[in-house]
C-alpha cells in the first residue's frame, strides 16, 4: 500500500512562536505549487488578563508551557506533518552583512568565524553561527520565481551592476545564542516534532510576502510587542531593524483617548481605527504619535538604505494584525506619496498559494498576521 507514497506531495510545517500567540501553517509542495492544508492560532493570554502579553514573552515562558500550547494547536488544527521550521524574534538574535573575497569553501568557513568575532556582541563560543552567500541566494530566488522577476522588470528593476564589477562576496551572517537555540529544540522535542530549521522571523516574513520578487521592498511587521522593519533587495533580506512601538502600545493609547478598557479598545481599534472625527483626532495625540513613530522609522531605514547602496525602495508592504487597522494604510500612502498608491499595500502571504475558494475571505483577513508561519512552511 506504500508503494506509491513517493507520488504524494510533501508537507511542511511552519510554527511562528510570537510574543502574543502561536500560529501554525501546514503547506504541501508539489513542483512549483504550494497548497494550504492546515492553519491555526492560539494566544498566550486570556481576555481577563490581556496585558500579560506585554509583560511576558514566549522566551520567558517555561518550555513545557509553550510545548503544551504547540501540541494543543497542532491537535486542534489536525496537523499531520512532524517536521517543522520555527521562527526566532528579531530581538533574540543578530544578523549583519560582511564582505569576503572569493575563496574555497573550507577557507571561507574559517574566515567567517574570524570575521564574526568583530560583529557579534557576545562571545562566539556562546552562539551558533549560520551564513549565506547573498549572490547565490539572489540567483536561486530569481530562478525559482520567473513571474515575480518579470513583474519587477516591468517596474524598472535590473540586476545591480555593482555585483558584476565587485570581486567580493556579500555574506549574510546570522548568530543565535546557544541558550535560545536549545530552548526551541527542547520545545520541539516536547511537542513531538523534529525541528528542521530556526529562522529570524524577518526572513520567512519576506519569503511569504515577496515570493522572490526582487524589487527593493520595505516590509513593516507591526507585532504585539515590537515592530520589525526589513529591506529586501533581489528577493533577499538585506537589513532588518526592531524597535519597541507595537500593537499593544497602539491599543493602550487608543484606550486612553477613547476612555475604554484594553479589551474594548482592541475591538474599537479593529473596527474604527484611525477613521476618527476632527474632534476625536485632537484628543488622540498619543495614538497618532505612535503611528508617526512607526512611519518615521520606516522612512529613516529606507533613506539609510538608499544612502548606503544608491538603491531606492519602490514598494512598502505592511504585515502583522495591526496592518489591517482602518486608516493605517492611508497614513503610510500619504507619507510615501512619491510611490504609486498600489506600491504601498497590505501583504497577503496566501496570495499565489492553492486553497479552497471558500477560505479566500478569511485567509485574506488573517494573512498579515500569518506571514511568518507561511514563510516558514515555504522554506523547504
Amino acid at each position: 500500500m506504500k508503494l506509491f507514497n513517493f507520488l504524494k506531495p510533501k508537507s511542511y510545517l511552519g510554527i511562528d512562536i510570537g510574543t502574543s500567540a502561536i500560529k501554525i501553517v501546514q503547506l504541501s509542495h508539489a513542483r512549483d505549487t504550494f497548497r494550504v492544508e492546515q492553519y491555526g492560532e492560539i494566544t498566550f493570554f486570556s481576555k481577563e488578563a490581556p496585558m500579560e502579553v506585554y509583560q511576558q514573552s514566549s522566551l520567558k515562558m517555561p518550555d513545557e508551557q509553550v510545548a503544551e500550547l504547540v501540541r494543543k494547536i497542532l491537535h486542534e488544527s489536525k496537523v499531520t506533518a512532524t517536521k517543522a521550521a520555527m521562527s526566532l524574534p528579531v530581538f533574540s538574535s543578530f544578523s549583519t552583512i560582511i564582505e569576503l573575497p572569493p575563496m574555497p569553501k573550507d577557507e571561507m568557513e574559517k574566515a567567517i568565524q574570524f570575521e564574526a568575532r568583530q560583529y557579534v556582541p557576545i562571545p562566539i563560543s556562546e552562539v551558533s553561527l549560520d551564513s549565506l552567500v547573498l549572490g547565490e541566494e539572489r540567483k536561486q530566488q530569481q530562478e525559482e520565481n520567473h513571474a515575480g522577476r518579470e513583474e519587477a522588470e516591468d517596474q524598472g528593476w535590473r540586476a545591480d551592476p555593482r555585483a558584476q564589477k565587485s570581486k567580493k562576496l556579500e555574506i549574510l551572517l546570522i548568530a543565535v545564542p546557544n541558550e535560545i537555540k536549545k530552548k526551541y529544540e527542547h520545545i520541539a522535542q516536547l511537542a513531538g516534532l523534529e525541528l528542521t530549521a530556526l529562522e529570524m522571523e524577518t526572513f520567512p516574513l519576506a519569503r511569504a510576502m515577496l515570493k522572490g520578487n526582487p524589487t527593493v521592498t520595505a516590509v513593516v511587521d507591526i507585532g504585539a510587542r515590537s515592530t520589525d522593519i526589513c529591506i529586501a533587495d533581489g528577493g533577499v533580506v538585506r537589513i532588518s531593524h526592531n524597535f519597541e512601538f507595537s500593537g499593544v502600545d497602539i491599543t493602550k493609547a487608543y484606550g486612553e483617548f477613547a476612555k475604554l478598557d484594553y479589551v474594548e479598545a482592541e475591538k474599537r481599534k479593529k473596527v474604527t481605527g484611525l477613521n476618527l472625527t476632527p474632534g476625536q483626532l485632537l484628543g488622540a495625540a498619543g495614538l497618532l504619535a505612535i503611528i508617526d513613530d512607526i512611519i518615521n522609522e520606516t522612512e529613516r531605514i529606507t533613506h539609510s538604505y538608499f544612502n548606503k547602496t544608491g538603491r531606492m525602495v519602490t514598494r512598502v508592504v505592511l504585515a502583522g494584525g495591526v496592518s489591517r487597522m482602518p486608516g493605517l494604510l492611508e497614513q503610510f500612502r500619504e507619507r510615501f506619496s512619491s510611490l504609486p498608491a498600489d506600491a504601498v499595500s497590505i501583504g497577503n502571504p496566501f496570495s499565489g498559494l492553492v486553497y479552497p475558494r471558500e477560505l479566500e475571505k478569511i485567509l485574506q483577513e488573517i494573512g498579515p498576521s500569518f506571514a511568518v508561519a507561511v514563510g516558514l512552511a515555504m522554506r523547504r
